[in-house]
């Protein structure tokens, strides 16, 4: 697996501008073809680039050795902790990567967005089944800076700050589309079984934002596929 070099920051600083210096990682008894690039600082930024700060054990695809794993939901990127150092896993289509513990999993797909573009990053499988797929995506922006209009206001430093979550899903191994969870959205879901999708609903009292109903939802979609 590919992995790109960061520069270790404090949580609360932003990175960017990359540099061009590369080389190989060797790494346990296997060799990783990686390119290290060091990151240079930003203006500071409060707030968080990850929902999970900590790094978590975890695999890469099939890899039989264990790393340290986190998800950086502002650039889209998994970093992994090696030797004291960042690493940033240089992402490939349809690449898995699976936390220790049941703590989740990161695949990196193609998908259509509620924009109806087409657009490729790490989704979080929630419900996977052999007809029904249902992904979440994480998304952290940066908002800039805000400087007083008057003399009554006030300096707002840049911050980082969650998006709403997104689902997205995919019918038949086709094509990873946008998945409002609005109730009325979701019983239309599959054309012609709008009626069993809403009883299903209602006697399972399915909350449609909420991840483990929505896996219990995606599995019931698949019986009727």
């Amino acid at each position: 697996m590919k992995l790109t070099k960061l520069l270790v920051i404090p949580v609360l600083f932003a990175t960017a501008a990359l540099s061009a210096q590369q080389t190989t990682y060797n790494y346990n008894n296997g060799q990783i073809g990686a390119i290290y690039s060091k990151k240079a600082d930003s203006q500071p930024a409060q707030g968080s680039q990850y929902y999970n700060e900590k790094f978590l054990p975890g695999k890469v695809d099939d890899a039989n050795e264990v790393s340290m794993i986190r998800y950086n939901a502002y650039s889209d990127e998994i970093e992994v902790q090696v030797n004291n150092e960042i690493l940033v896993l240089q992402p490939k289509d349809n690449q898995t990567i699976t936390l220790s513990g049941d703590k989740g999993a990161y695949k990196y797909l193609q998908f259509t967005d509620k924009e109806n573009v087409s657009s490729q990053r790490y989704l979080i499988p929630i419900s996977e089944n052999d007809k029904v797929n249902i992904y979440k995506k994480e998304n952290i922006y940066l908002q800039p800076e805000e400087h007083p209009t008057s003399g009554y206001g006030s300096y707002k430093a840049p911050m980082y700050r969650k998006k709403d979550l997104e689902y997205y899903i995919q019918l038949n191994n086709g094509d990873i589309v946008y998945m409002s969870t609005k109730k009325k959205d979701v019983t239309a879901i599959i054309p012609g079984k709008e009626k069993e999708i809403k009883n299903f609903i209602k006697e399972n009292k399915i909350d449609t934002d909420e991840d483990e109903d929505l896996k219990t939802l995606g599995a019931y979609l698949n019986t009727l596929l």
